[in-house]
C-alpha cells in the first residue's frame, strides 16, 4: 500500500526523495483526497488502518487475528487495485 499510495503521489506530481509513513499517509488523504479528490476517503482511512494493524503485529506483544489479517489483505489488495486504475485513467 505504501508504494501504490507513494506511486499515485508521484503520478499526481508530488515528488519527495524520502517518505515516512506519517506524511506518506498525511499528504495522500490532504491532497490525493480532499483537495484533488482523486481517490476516495476510504482509501485513506484504510492506508491508516491497515498501517496501524502491520505496527500491532510487527511491534506489540499482542498478535492479530486471522480475521484482522485477512481483512487487511483484503483492503490492501482494493487499495492497490484502486490505485492502478487511477494511473491508468491520469
Amino acid at each position: 500500500m505504501y508504494q501504490a499510495a507513494q506511486a499515485a503521489l508521484e503520478a499526481a506530481g508530488i515528488l519527495r526523495a524520502e517518505w515516512t509513513h506519517g506524511g506518506l499517509q498525511a499528504t495522500f488523504a490532504n491532497e490525493l483526497n480532499r483537495r484533488r479528490k482523486l481517490y476516495s476517503a476510504f482509501l485513506a482511512r484504510d492506508l491508516n488502518v491497515v498501517q496501524d494493524l502491520r505496527h500491532t503485529a510487527d511491534y506489540r506483544d499482542s498478535d492479530i487475528s486471522r480475521r484482522q489479517a485477512a481483512r487487511a489483505l483484503a483492503k490492501a489488495s482494493e487499495f492497490v487495485a484502486q490505485i492502478n486504475r487511477g494511473l491508468s485513467h491520469g
